[in-house]
């Protein structure tokens, strides 16, 4: 027989036995270079990249019985912006002392490992200023599709290997607007 106190102290302690993953660091994707080295010269630096607290953008990530963390920083906001600084950098397109400056807030950052199909979904909102004056305000959404397994130990390590991904189709939706490259310019 299973009490309601007996079952409010077994909750906890399966919370407890949640094991802790770490994403796969970013790798920056060929395309997206090739995109930003397309429109250069492109002259920016980074700002602030920041999360918003909501029911789709937790940190860590749960990821079944797991919580994803972030290699870089304490946030997945800090690995966004470590993405984009590495495609810029790669690009040719970073400037530290650029008077435009690329912030960001990470709204939605969802992974689920499904039984037969994992869903990564982003949203962020990308602002660029030139000398303190917004240029551009947008918010990205992109979701990425892939197959998952039954079994945890395939579905975890498949869904961490698929963020990167994810975040670079984010970023490839974000280097495609041309109302962004006419702001970076």
């Amino acid at each position: 027989m299973h009490s309601p106190t007996k079952l409010a102290m077994l909750v906890p302690l399966a919370l407890l036995t949640a094991c802790s993953v770490v994403a796969t660091p970013y790798s920056p994707s060929v395309d997206n270079i090739q995109t930003l080295k397309g429109v250069s010269p492109l002259h920016a630096r980074i700002g602030n990249f920041t999360s918003q607290d909501g029911s789709n953008n937790h940190y860590p990530v749960p990821v079944r019985a797991n919580l994803m963390r972030s290699p870089v920083g304490d946030s997945f906001a800090a690995y966004l912006s470590n993405a984009v600084t590495q495609e810029l950098m790669i690009a040719g397109d970073l400037a530290p002392s650029a008077s435009v400056v690329l912030d960001g807030v990470l709204l939605e950052n969802n992974v689920d490992a499904g039984l037969d199909k994992g869903i990564g979904t982003i949203s962020a909102r990308f602002v660029v200023k030139r000398d303190d004056v917004v240029r551009y305000d947008q918010i990205k959404t992109v979701s990425g599709e892939w197959d998952s397994a039954f079994a945890a130990a395939i579905a975890v390590p498949k869904a961490t290997g698929q963020y990167p991904l994810v975040v670079q189709k984010l970023l490839a939706s974000l280097y495609a607007d041309p109302a962004f490259i006419s702001a970076i310019r």
